[in-house]
């Protein structure tokens, strides 16, 4: 029995844990908060001063998003586009009992850059503060999607995700 033990320890090559591997995808990480089950990433996600996913800054709400890479290739840099799915939103707030974010409340970044090294950024939903004030007792919703990554694939599950804002919960 020890012999086999040996041979089985001597059999592993150094190293193997550092080896490539994986799939390399690029997803939003707020898509899979409730497991990827739904897509939805609810703001606040909790009711205890540690799980918020935002700031209120002077004059605005930032939701905190994020673009990522998988596997553990050693990455390049790349671009994602960052869009809003209308079809979806609107699909969404019906499921949801929510109401459509309009285009004037929020702004997005039209792109996100991910440094060459690293496996994803940050970026934000930027959400005007008296335009939510004015929509006090609703849930408004948006989809978020990445598109034409310049390197990688979009992942088919997790390139898009719904952002349910509880307006009341944010205690402008």
């Amino acid at each position: 029995m020890s012999v086999i033990c040996l041979f089985a320890l001597a059999s592993c090559a150094k190293g193997d844990g550092d080896k490539i591997y994986g799939v390399e995808k690029v997803y939003i990480p707020q898509s899979m908060s409730d497991g990827g089950i739904t897509n939805v990433y609810n703001v606040p996600s909790g009711g205890g001063e540690y799980t918020y996913n935002f700031s209120i800054e002077d004059e605005t709400v930032e939701v905190y998003l994020g673009v990522l890479r998988s596997g553990k290739q050693s990455g390049e840099a790349f671009t994602v586009d960052v869009v809003v799915n209308n079809e979806t939103t609107k699909a969404q707030a019906t499921a949801l009992g929510a109401t459509e974010m309009s285009s004037d409340i929020y702004t997005l970044p039209s792109k996100v850059q991910v440094e060459a090294g690293t496996n994803g950024t940050t970026f934000h939903l930027s959400m005007n503060k008296t335009a939510l004030k004015a929509q006090a007792g609703k849930k408004l919703v948006l989809c978020i999607a990445l598109a034409n990554p310049s390197k990688y694939e979009l992942s088919e599950k997790a390139a898009e995700v719904t952002v349910l804002v509880d307006v009341d919960a944010l205690k402008l």
